[in-house]
């Protein structure tokens, strides 16, 4: 049986508009209720203390604010999947070691999106 999300609020944190977007669409396409976006750490972080997020889906190289700089901040407070281009460098390492759920290469995939996001909703419980 498929999994439901059309409950879930989830956040999408990604400084290029392109990659953003696409994220966006493929989550509204997976049937993911709420979409939430934002440009950077420091916006994700306002947006974190107003909506209790599901999942957060998170580049790692962005300005002012970067990904590992907005997961430590967090404080775990939802679970964090890491956008990146790096496959298995240093940086995903830090993430998960920082408390990511998982990470994602880009460009992603409908699967990868659907995969990750069962995976951290199983994580938040």
């Amino acid at each position: 049986m498929a999994v439901s999300f059309n409950s879930c609020a989830v956040l999408v944190v990604e400084d290029e508009v392109v990659t953003r977007s696409v994220s966006v669409r493929l989550l509204k396409q997976l049937g993911v209720g709420t979409v939430i976006e934002a440009a950077d750490g420091a916006e994700a972080l306002a947006r974190c203390n107003r909506v209790d997020f599901d999942a957060i889906f998170c580049d790692v190289d962005m300005a002012p604010m970067g990904g590992l700089a907005f997961l430590e901040a967090l404080d775990k407070r939802a679970p964090v999947i890491m956008l990146t281009k790096h496959d298995g460098s240093d940086v995903v390492l830090s993430a998960l070691r920082s408390g990511a759920t998982g990470y994602l290469v880009k460009p992603l995939t409908p699967l990868g999106l659907r995969e990750k996001l069962e995976k951290a909703l199983a994580a938040k419980g």
